[in-house]
């Protein structure tokens, strides 16, 4: 496989992390909310770098061992990049403060078990397709799938499969849709609702976060000790999708031969 990563990727990644700690340092307390906004845009700025550094893609992260583009990785980046680029806007905010530890921030619970959630979902999905990739599709159906993928516009000379489970050729292959597409030959070329709502939970509870957050760092003036937490409620919704979307991966959806 050709390496992508060059000189100038290092450069980019030493650069993000410099700049995101002198802002964080210089910018006062009213500027706060601003702050995060900018690291947490450098985070995801730095994982883009890395994606293109070793995939020659922006999106390269987010692309998984199918060369398809992951729900599963992109809400652990969205999540894992929020949590971070708060804890990192707080400590350095801290460290202008006297007396005070910088790193006495508090994350509550509810985020510890969030990124617990998304993690299971990450490693599980790839451990529940492997089964799939034992068994060998029906010809019929799996002619079909690829028929409607061209119909969509995919070259089905670009289109693998190992088992059950549909792969493309190459990681430029990988598109933004994969992340509503079923993983089989026998869906592969359907919507799957379950990613759908499972995406949609994530993207909401993502924003509202947010909003709970930046909240928080435009009114506190003083040391900032702790992490706004989910709620109880909300996280339990979290798991239940997430249960299903796991749930759904290991239902086979395909005929076999």
């Amino acid at each position: 496989m050709t390496s992508h990563w060059r000189w100038y990727h290092s450069l980019a990644l030493f650069l993000i992390l410099v700049v995101m700690v002198v802002l964080d340092l210089v910018l006062p307390d009213s500027a706060r909310l601003g702050a995060w906004l900018t690291t947490f845009g450098l985070l995801l700025a730095f994982i883009a770098v890395v994606g293109n550094g070793i995939t020659g893609l922006w999106r390269g992260a987010l692309i998984d061992e199918r060369n398809k583009m992951s729900l599963s990785r992109f809400q652990l980046v969205l999540w894992t990049s929020i949590v971070l680029s708060a804890f990192l806007a707080a400590v350095l905010a801290n460290l202008s403060k006297p007396g005070i530890d910088p790193l006495a921030v508090g994350i509550p619970q509810e985020l510890w078990l969030l990124l617990g959630i998304s993690t299971t979902s990450l490693v599980g999905s790839p451990l529940l397709k492997d089964n799939k990739k034992k068994r060998q599709p029906d010809p019929v159906e799996h002619a079909y799938t690829l028929n409607q993928l061209a119909d969509q516009g995919t070259n089905p000379g670009t289109v693998g499969n190992e088992g059950l489970i549909v792969v493309n050729a190459t990681p430029d292959m990988a598109g933004w849709s994969d992340m509503f597409k079923g993983d089989e030959t026998g869906n592969a070329a359907l919507l799957d609702i379950g990613q759908l709502q499972m995406f949609y939970f994530t993207l909401i509870g993502a924003l509202a976060y947010c909003f709970a957050l930046g909240s928080q760092l435009r009114t506190t003036l003083g040391p900032i000790d702790h992490l706004p937490a989910l709620s109880s409620s909300f996280l339990a919704l979290l798991g239940i999708s997430h249960a299903g979307y796991l749930t759904n991966k290991a239902v086979p959806h395909s005929d076999t031969r």
